[in-house]
């Protein structure tokens, strides 16, 4: 009995002694996974990028494709890890309806359950008055048959939904009506796909023919974004309040950003080594400067006490320059009460209006004699003030 005891007692004291080993070395490895659950793994990662920027329907407008930063999202992709046999991207003539179901049902084939699948469009963005779906237009759409000719949005949740084996969806968007991306979002979260949505309109809107959304996801994924950034992680919502201040100031546009329940707000995109912001509490801001009695917007992309380096983004080829702080003014936003009355501008003329709602600076507007399918986001830049309208403070 004795000896029973003895041997007891060593196997417990042994026991002892592994234990916390054993619970350090659980306790790394769960450190471990909910890194990888809340970190972007692009090693992981399956793409798909599709940009358009020309129709064979000549009825729609085409895009100059100069500095293209759909390209250059492609090559910070690779540089961050995508792998080159993990990402397609198509252009202009080769984004065909059937060459996107294609590459969408290639690289869906590839996933498993460890896996995120990245799509991402620019080109023109459609929601036909008539019908309840939104559709991306790949090259060789027909704008009389959308429902047979072009990628809808219901379809390219279906064909993830279908094919995909992993549980986490980017969907980024530059173009009008991308935030009806939301709804596939909801559709695959449905099926158990947990998704982010990035896009640089909401549901209701026209976008511009700019690069301001594409440009500023670039430079979050390549960890150069003019912003404070003293975490030294930029994540998904730190990404969309980015986004969404760019496209304001220089879009006059409201972005969308959309997490479905499970996809945490606090998913790391990229970590950085220092705070590009450090010493430059100005960089980043747009702002308005006036020269010659004119006024022009412009964003502080560099900032050395005072002195302020900045760019002019709406005149082409114009040098950035320095100049003092105090030289500039900030930009003179305005915003209106729920229910005022107003008068809001469409392609050079004014329509009677009324304010439904607002986030931020933006107003959810409704045309008075319109029906619902026309109501949109509108900034101060399109509104005026009707009868009666009040100010708010």
């Amino acid at each position: 009995m004795g000896k029973l005891r003895f041997l007891i007692a060593v196997l417990l004291l042994c026991l002892g002694c592994v234990a916390p080993d054993l619970a350090q070395a659980e306790t790394a490895l769960s450190n471990t996974q909910l890194a990888a659950k809340v970190s972007w793994q692009p090693t992981q990662t399956l793409a798909l990028l599709v940009g358009v920027l020309e129709w064979q329907d000549t009825s729609l407008a085409t895009y100059t494709a100069d500095n293209r930063y759909d390209q250059q999202f492609h090559d910070i992709l690779r540089q961050r890890g995508v792998a080159s046999d993990s990402m397609v991207f198509l252009k202009d003539k080769k984004a065909t309806l059937k060459a996107i179901k294609q590459a969408l049902k290639r690289l869906l084939a590839k996933s498993d359950k460890n896996s995120t699948f990245l799509f991402y469009y620019t080109g023109h963005g459609d929601r036909p008055k008539e019908e309840t779906e939104t559709y991306f237009l790949n090259y060789d759409c027909d704008t009389n048959n959308y429902a047979a000719t072009s990628l809808s949005l219901k379809t390219l949740a279906e064909l993830i939904s279908k094919d995909f084996k992993g549980r986490q969806v980017m969907l980024t968007a530059d173009c009008c009506y991308s935030g009806n991306l939301n709804g596939a979002a909801e559709m695959l979260a449905a099926t158990g796909i947990e998704t982010m949505v990035l896009s640089s309109a909401t549901a209701a809107n026209e976008s511009t023919g700019e690069w301001t959304f594409t440009r500023s996801l670039n430079e979050i994924l390549t960890g150069t974004p003019l912003m404070q950034c003293a975490e030294l992680e930029l994540t998904a919502a730190s990404a969309a309040d980015y986004i969404a201040y760019n496209m304001a100031c220089a879009e006059m546009q409201l972005a969308n950003y959309y997490l479905t329940r499970g996809f945490p707000a606090e998913f790391v995109l990229t970590k950085l080594s220092a705070n590009p912001g450090k010493n430059k509490p100005h960089l980043g801001k747009c702002m308005i400067a006036t020269e010659d009695g004119v006024d022009y917007k412009v964003r502080i992309v560099d900032q050395n006490g005072k002195e302020c380096k900045i760019h002019y983004p709406e005149l082409e080829g114009e040098p950035d320059i320095w100049c003092d702080y105090s030289e500039l003014k900030d930009i003179a936003w305005q915003t209106w009460k729920v229910g005022s009355k107003i008068e809001v501008e469409w392609e050079n003329e004014w329509y009677p209006a009324q304010v439904l709602k607002r986030e931020g600076f933006f107003h959810y507007i409704r045309y008075d004699d319109h029906e619902e399918v026309w109501n949109e986001w509108v900034a101060f830049d399109r509104i005026r003030e009707a009868v009666e309208t009040e100010l708010d403070d």
